[in-house]
């Protein structure tokens, strides 16, 4: 293609080749095209299905994990056949077994991270914090959320009194000028509770786990 050439808008095979080799070729050689574009967003919206339904399944993991009981494994199953439907092939044990992995793995990600803002602020900015979710800084609203939360449960541990410790306070002040306005009282009281339960929940057994080693 001459710099003269419009951008190619279709997939155009050469002779003898198959869509899935001109495809190839295209995203290949061409990766910006708008005809690579289109294949790209094809094949997404092709794929989005099986991706939904194996979330559907980690989810479901993840349910039992918390709380094996009738429920949840019923819950499991509707979801592993959902899968197979939408794969088209039966779902075998090394993948049951690696998908478990990414559920104790989202579970235990998730021991050490804050509650959602949404879950307990009434309203919130509507940015995203970039810095936070691709885990370079805890500076913008949510990585601050995370610190507030994080030194609350800090606190606990050392007995002080989280309404006069001034690490907490100018944390809070922080995450309020973030946020565009001040905590209110409920707000407040549950993130604070959400905190001290991580702590005695969490931080408290992984403690006592490491001083039971050390002796």
């Amino acid at each position: 293609m001459t710099d003269r050439d419009p951008p190619k808008t279709k997939l155009e095979p050469l002779q003898g080749e198959s869509v899935w080799a001109a495809m190839a070729r295209e995203l290949a050689s061409n990766p910006d095209s708008p005809a690579s574009l289109n294949i790209m967003s094809a094949v997404g919206q092709a794929m989005r299905p099986r991706t939904q339904a194996v979330d559907q399944v980690v989810a479901a993991l993840e349910e039992q994990l918390r709380e094996d009981g009738e429920p949840a494994r019923a819950a499991l199953q509707a979801a592993i056949q959902y899968w197979e439907r939408e794969c088209g092939t039966q779902m075998d044990s090394p993948l049951l077994e690696d998908l478990q992995k990414i559920a104790r793995e989202r579970i235990e990600r998730k021991l050490r991270q804050p509650p959602s803002m949404e879950s307990i602020l009434s309203s919130r900015p509507t940015t995203t914090d970039t810095g936070y979710q691709l885990g370079i800084h805890l500076e913008g609203l949510e990585g601050t959320w995370h610190r507030l939360w994080g030194i609350i449960s800090l606190v606990f541990g050392f007995g002080d009194d989280i309404e006069t410790d001034e690490g907490v306070a100018a944390v809070r002040i922080q995450f309020e000028e973030l946020l565009g306005r001040t905590m209110t009282s409920p707000e407040w009281a549950t993130l604070v509770a959400h905190a001290k339960n991580h702590h005695e929940t969490v931080v408290k057994p992984s403690m006592a786990k490491g001083d039971t080693g050390k002796s």
